[in-house]
């Protein structure tokens, strides 16, 4: 979580709206955008990275959504604080499907990845995971931090043009 967008918390009242707002989110966000959702009061430094944390990362439930192409979305689970990551490309049209994996290349994923290629899939898996770890906390105990992939520069641009807010829009903020 950062403080470049104060009013990022989820904000839905039940794990249903939650679930209903990422399915439909999804399909407009581009190729390369991770999500990654957490407890909203954890606020970390843009800048931390693995040498920070000597011993091991925060613990916190946390999910972590990137958007791949050609429709295919990775969901990572855990119980700790998961790094934002820099994939070598987003294609994963090799990787199995709707198939369960642990192994992690980072080794901040406690509890398994997997790669869907339907949008309501991914927000189903990302929300009953929250929901199911969370004991007495609801959906709007959690936000989330946005980490919009990067152009290079002489690439032509590719996309809709979509922004956070265009996503924060879609909770009303």
């Amino acid at each position: 979580m950062n403080d470049e967008h104060d009013d990022d918390f989820v904000g839905c009242e039940t794990w249903e709206a939650m679930t209903a707002w990422l399915a439909d989110s999804l399909p407009e966000i581009p190729v390369g955008v991770t999500i990654d959702f957490g407890p909203k009061d954890m606020r970390l430094d843009d800048d931390l990275d693995a040498d920070d944390y000597p011993d091991d990362p925060p613990e916190a439930l946390c999910v972590q959504l990137v958007v791949m192409e050609r429709g295919r979305f990775l969901v990572r689970r855990s119980h700790v604080v998961m790094e934002a990551t820099s994939y070598v490309h987003h294609d994963a049209s090799a990787a199995t499907p709707n198939l369960w994996f642990d192994e992690d290349p980072i080794g901040d994923c406690t509890a398994g990845a997997i790669y869907v290629d339907d949008p309501q899939l991914a927000a189903e898996i990302c929300v009953t995971w929250l929901a199911s770890e969370a004991g007495d906390e609801g959906p709007r105990d959690f936000g989330f931090d946005v980490s919009e992939a990067t152009r290079l520069p002489g690439l032509p641009a590719v996309g809709t043009g979509w922004t956070i807010d265009d996503f924060l829009r879609r909770l009303g903020h």
